[in-house]
């Protein structure tokens, strides 16, 4: 069994594509992505911002629709693709709280 002190944790970073949302996205007419979301996800990341948790999302499909739908759960930090390789630039929004 491993254990693990859950209590050290403050910080949780998503990508969307592939891990918040399904491995296929469908092209609106308009040329926009349209990502599926699941519901379970959503309670566990609303859940871990009530509980004080720092929660970014990393994303290169920055649309207005995965803005909307991360900030309604709570979370504020969102951060371009280009920053994932840069964990220094999540811990200075990550203090700035």
């Amino acid at each position: 069994m491993i254990n693990y002190d859950l209590k050290k944790i403050k910080a949780l970073v998503f990508d969307v594509d592939g891990v918040l949302s399904a491995e296929t996205i469908y092209l609106h007419p308009n040329g926009e992505p349209m990502r599926t979301v699941n519901i379970k996800d959503g309670y566990a990341l609303q859940l871990a911002v009530k509980c004080g948790l720092h929660v970014a999302i990393i994303t290169g499909g920055n649309t207005e629709a995965v803005r909307k739908r991360y900030e309604g759960l709570g979370i504020k930090d969102e951060m371009p693709f280009s920053v994932i390789f840069s964990i220094s630039s999540f811990l200075i929004i990550a203090g700035s709280r």
